[in-house]
């Protein structure tokens, strides 16, 4: 196993048995299948939008090549600039230099995922850039010194009690306050540094090829204070939010949303940014890889509904942060086989093929059957389970005829049983026993007969 495999199977001990843990996300759980209930009774026919969806985002992926070329064109015609980042690197240097042609000194930072992808923030403070989270979730996670544990709810494995107490020592309030109280200071924090900035660092659900416009949903109006109150804009997007026309939101956002906490199923703001100092930086790092597999590309078509990991009882279990990546849960799982076989191999078995991630996707993904594609592909070509080929290998030779079977000592099947399995399957499990005599011996016994 890798290394990273190591540290996760580690990370996933510790908190595959913190019962509070645990009751948080069943807590979560139940809500959101009470939530999801009635979504469908907002569509007339809600498996027919999916599949317009799927071929939307789809027919990007074959075009992508044209597409990406004439959203850069009407970016610059519109008066932006489109800078391209191959990988982390580039796009943290990217944007710190951005950061400092335009002298920015107050930045504010709104929901992104591929900022958290990139670790966008612990570079910049590095750099001594003056730096605000501006969504409520994610905001709550810095003051923990957190990454956020769930792309869609990023506090949701903090309990009041816990932000409450943190929020007391940070910002010097009352303690023990209330949820509504909580929201009134952040609100506060926040608008200080709204009104003192003059960079803004923005997310994107979508970026349009055939207008060059940026298309940003929300429902706290974090986005559109942030924009509101600055000249210089960044837009951090990965070239898979690539949609080839603006009409196709019609169809898109609404299921993006489709299971907010909202009885009306969509984001209550929606901005569709044009420049006035607009930067767009688009990361690639290693989603081109992911494209140029033909069964995997699929997952790309996610449209962050957060539907996938509010249901998987492998998420719900270990949470969030043991994931190694800013996409935790089914998607993360998918996605982790562009960055190379060894590094995806850990995750490749975190999936109970439930299916209950395909019965809420709005795309409809078949979830299970691409973890099923990594996990065919990672026995194939990973070099680190060069071992386990050749158990698996012995084992199927060795079980393949009741005479190669019987051929050694029940003893020492035993022996050799113990001695294949004991590092991985004996630490978390009694190692299974042979039985005395095997049924061929039995059937001779009975039936007196040496055949």
């Amino acid at each position: 196993m890798t290394e990273k495999g190591t540290i996760f199977n580690q990370n996933v001990k510790q908190v595959a048995f913190d019962g509070e843990h645990r009751k948080r996300m069943m807590a979560r759980y139940d809500f959101f299948t009470r939530l999801a209930e009635d979504c469908t009774k907002h569509y007339a026919n809600i498996e027919l939008e999916k599949s317009r969806a799927f071929n939307i985002r789809n027919k990007a992926f074959k075009y992508y090549d044209k597409l990406l070329v004439d959203f850069e064109t009407n970016v610059v015609s519109n008066g932006g600039k489109v800078l391209w980042a191959c990988n982390v690197e580039d796009a943290k240097q990217m944007i710190y230099n951005i950061l400092n042609d335009e002298k920015s000194k107050n930045v504010v930072k709104t929901k992104s995922l591929v900022a958290e992808e990139i670790g966008l923030l612990p570079y910049l403070e590095m750099k001594k850039v003056n730096i605000t989270e501006t969504d409520t979730g994610d905001f709550i996670c810095y003051q923990f010194d957190e990454r956020p544990s769930d792309p869609k709810h990023s506090a949701a494995h903090k309990s009041r009690q816990e932000i409450s107490e943190v929020f007391t020592n940070n910002f010097k309030v009352k303690e023990d306050l209330n949820a509504r109280q909580l929201m009134t200071v952040t609100r506060k924090v926040l608008n200080d540094k709204y009104f003192k900035a003059d960079t803004a660092i923005i997310g994107a659900d979508f970026i349009v090829a055939d207008t060059g416009d940026i298309i940003i949903s929300e429902d706290e109006g974090n986005v559109l204070k942030a924009i509101a109150n600055t000249n210089v804009h960044i837009v951090l997007a990965g070239i898979d939010k690539l949609i080839p026309s603006l009409d196709d939101i019609n169809v898109l956002l609404p299921l993006s949303s489709l299971y907010e906490v909202s009885r009306i199923k969509a984001k209550s703001l929606c901005t569709i940014l044009k420049p006035q100092k607009l930067y767009v930086v688009l990361v690639d790092n290693n989603r081109s890889n992911l494209m140029s597999r033909e069964a995997q590309r699929n997952i790309m078509t996610c449209i962050e509904c957060g539907a996938c990991h509010a249901v998987c009882p492998v998420f719900n279990t270990i949470g969030g942060h043991v994931f190694d990546n800013a996409f935790p849960g089914p998607v993360g799982v998918i996605q982790s086989i562009s960055e190379g076989y060894e590094n995806s191999s850990h995750l490749a078995t975190v999936c109970m093929s439930c299916h209950q991630c395909e019965q809420y996707c709005p795309m409809k993904i078949k979830i299970s059957d691409l973890v099923l594609r990594n996990r065919i592909e990672i026995a194939k070509e990973d070099s680190s389970l060069i071992a386990e080929r050749r158990l698996f290998s012995f084992l199927i030779k060795r079980l393949a005829t009741r005479k190669d079977m019987d051929k050694t000592k029940d003893f020492l099947n035993r022996i050799e049983l113990k001695q294949l399995i004991k590092k991985t399957w004996g630490m978390h499990r009694e190692i299974p026993v042979f039985a005395e005599k095997s049924f061929s011996e039995i059937w001779r016994e009975i039936n007196n007969s040496e055949v």
